[in-house]
Formats: structure tokens, C-alpha cells, sequence
């Protein structure tokens, strides 16, 4: 199988992991979505920057808008944008500015176990990814994106019982 490479990449809900490679003296990533596993020629941040950009957003307003929720804590996850109001939540297993962050999409985890080497991650394809990362680590970067997508999921209800809609014209 060869593999695919590409200078850009747009984030969605079809996208399940952002993962950075070594190539050569560079870092690419590695994405693995619903249909397919690429490599773009660029970091993950950059990816996810630039994807945040794209759908309406900032990578800091995202920073921002996860820490009004959260308070000041480390590795947060964030909305990197909203489909049909729902929204699409990136957790990091690192600090974010670290060459070994991997983003994984809440909506992609089906299931998360523990290894000797640290945790499985089984996405909805089926597809299963060892990572290095703490069980409990990982366990609690997923509990605080299920935090986040339900605080927005009540934001999004309270929304749309408040404020009866009015056309603009």
C-alpha cells in the first residue's frame, strides 16, 4: 500500500487522529480518518491551526473558550469546530506544543484499555492504536472532553429554548 501525501489537511468529524511522524530532519503528521490514513506535510499543530482557521475559529480561541470552562489546566481539549450545532472536540495525550501530541477526536474513541506500555486505543473503524500514555492520563483527557462536549451540547439547549427564533429579513 502506498501512502498518500498531502500539503494540507481540514479537520471534520471524519478525521480520528492526528498523530506527528519523523520524516527525515521534519515532522509530518499522520492523519487516520474515517475513509483513510494520509500524511500531511506539515506538524499536527500546524493542521489543527489551520483547520480551526477554515471552520470559523482561532486554535487560541478554542485555548480560551476551553479554559473558561476548565480553569487554567494543563492539556485541554478543545471545539475545533461545530457540525449542525454539534460540536467537534480534539483531546491532546501531551501538552499541546509537544512534537509527541497526538490529537484524537472524542467522536472517533470507541474504547480505551490498558497495555504494558501504556494504553490501546480502539477508534470506530476498528482500527487499534498502542500509544505510551498513562491509562489514567488518557481516561482523564477523555473524561474532560465528554465535560466539554456536554457543557456545549447544555449551552446549545438552553440556546435554542431562550431565544425564539427571527428571521433577518
Amino acid at each position: 500500500m502506498s501512502t498518500n501525501y498531502v500539503n494540507g489537511y481540514l479537520m471534520s468529524f471524519n478525521t480520528y487522529l492526528l498523530q506527528p511522524i519523523q520524516h527525515e530532519s521534519k515532522i509530518f503528521t499522520r492523519v487516520i480518518d474515517k475513509h483513510n490514513e494520509l500524511i500531511v506535510t506539515r506538524k499536527p499543530l500546524h493542521v489543527l491551526r489551520k483547520s480551526c482557521i477554515s471552520l470559523g475559529t482561532t486554535y487560541e480561541a478554542a485555548k480560551i473558550s476551553a479554559k473558561r470552562f476548565f480553569g487554567n489546566q494543563h492539556k485541554l481539549p478543545i471545539v475545533v469546530a461545530y457540525d449542525y450545532g454539534f460540536p467537534c472536540i480534539f483531546l491532546p495525550t501531551y501538552s499541546p506544543n509537544s512534537i509527541h501530541n497526538i490529537w484524537i477526536g472524542l467522536h472517533a474513541i470507541s474504547n480505551i484499555s490498558p497495555s504494558n506500555d501504556g494504553c490501546i486505543i480502539t477508534l470506530k473503524n476498528g482500527m487499534k492504536i498502542e500509544l505510551p500514555i498513562k491509562y489514567g492520563s488518557i481516561s482523564k483527557q477523555f473524561v474532560n472532553a465528554s465535560m466539554l462536549y456536554k457543557h456545549y451540547m447544555e449551552e446549545r439547549k438552553q440556546l435554542s429554548h431562550d431565544a425564539p427564533y427571527h428571521p433577518p429579513f
